[in-house]
């Protein structure tokens, strides 16, 4: 697969919050919590770029600012989680099916993750 980045949208109200989880129950969501003042922050962010390989129709992908504190804890209380930063929520079917904080974050287990969720919901489709 061609190296390509997230196309990241931004997070920035609660109602749009609540969209992008319905909208998981169509294709996965995930959430990074961000904070540009913070280098780990940073890092992560970077990181999950420069590996990125996964395409966009696969899942849709947004950054909240932590700056935006009480939608970062809506995020966290919605998904039964802590709230951290930074951090990644990944949602589909309108649930939390994979979290992580700080240096646990890493591409390569975001990948399973969304491999997981994506070989669950074409089961559950083969069964409809």
């Amino acid at each position: 697969m061609s190296q390509t980045s997230p196309h990241w949208k931004t997070l920035s109200s609660k109602q749009e919050l609540d969209h992008v989880i319905q909208e998981s129950r169509y294709k996965p969501v995930l959430i990074l919590k961000h904070d540009p003042a913070s280098s780990e922050s940073n890092r992560v962010k970077n990181e999950l770029e420069t590996n990125w390989t996964i395409t966009p129709d696969q899942v849709d992908v947004y950054t909240l600012d932590y700056n935006l504190k009480s939608l970062s804890r809506e995020v966290a209380e919605i998904a039964g989680i802590d709230d951290e930063v930074p951090q990644i929520v990944l949602f589909a079917d309108g649930v939390t099916m994979y979290d992580e904080a700080k240096d646990l974050i890493s591409f390569k287990k975001i990948k399973l993750a969304l491999k997981i969720v994506n070989r669950t919901f074409k089961w559950l489709e083969t069964r409809a």
